[in-house]
């Protein structure tokens, strides 16, 4: 295990998976656990996750594009037991995680080493190995400061806490990787109903949604997306939704304040 409080001056670039216990949730295998413990009380005290999960049938599936190491999925599926899950988490080492945690918690679930887009084809992935839910196949220096000193200002972390934290982000790789569309998904799986899409791809959600082909939209029931409001994407993507009939709701998580990260949840009427 990583000794976060003692990092050495050059971090290795393949730092060891760890198995830990989250809090009132399951035992995981993760990247990070103090990684996996922020995200899991996200899951946990965001209403809008609850209410996305909300009443799906087992004849709707769960498509979670961006799954990281699977936590949103294994929340949704304990919320929505007989829902089939679909997982994409394109990083290598993040999906070995994300393949083993499905396995032990929603042995129903299927794990793709897959990012989404608008085109398939393949795309150079910048990943952080110390903080991998930030990696990205848009990579935004000034976006990616803007969150990460919110996120640090608003939970007053300390000076040693924001000296490891930026030791750990400023550790990147660039991986190739293989990218398809939600449409093809679809028709190579055979879906037929999306109760839940959830995407939080770090500012690729548009080009997630526009591999949805017109055709598909009228079998998703709800969108929950993590959405970066740069250029105006916030607004372009709920114009999306709602040109599809999704009807959307717009929150800011408080972790996130002053931040460009939004969560959009879409229901459609």
């Amino acid at each position: 295990m990583v000794d976060y409080w003692n990092l050495p001056a050059e971090l290795p670039l393949d730092p060891p998976t760890v198995r830990c216990t989250l809090a009132d949730g399951p035992t995981v295998q993760a990247m990070n656990q103090a990684e996996a413990e922020t995200i899991w009380t996200e899951l946990t005290e965001a209403p809008e996750y609850r209410k996305a999960a909300a009443g799906l049938g087992p004849d709707e599936a769960i498509v979670d594009v961006g799954a990281h190491i699977g936590l949103a999925a294994l929340s949704f599926a304990r919320q929505s037991a007989g829902s089939r899950v679909l997982a994409f988490e394109p990083a290598p080492k993040t999906y070995g995680c994300l393949a083993a945690n499905l396995a032990e918690h929603v042995p129903g679930g299927t794990a793709f080493n897959l990012a989404l887009g608008a085109e398939p084809g393949t795309a150079a992935l910048v990943f952080h190995p110390y903080i991998p839910s930030a990696s990205s196949l848009f990579e935004d220096a000034e976006d990616n400061e803007r969150n990460l000193a919110a996120n640090l200002d608003n939970v007053d972390a300390d000076d040693l806490t924001r000296k490891v934290v930026r030791q750990m982000f400023d550790v990147r790789q660039d991986v190739e990787v293989e990218v398809s569309t939600l449409s093809q998904v679809i028709r190579e799986q055979g879906v037929e109903r999306i109760g839940l899409l959830k995407v939080d791809v770090e500012r690729g959600e548009l080009d997630v949604l526009k591999g949805l082909d017109d055709a598909h939209w009228p079998m998703v029931r709800r969108v929950l997306l993590e959405v970066h409001d740069i250029e105006g994407r916030l607004a372009e993507t709920v114009a999306l939704l709602d040109r599809h009939g999704l009807r959307s709701e717009v929150s800011q998580y408080g972790v996130f304040a002053g931040g460009s990260v939004h969560l959009v949840l879409a229901t459609r009427d």
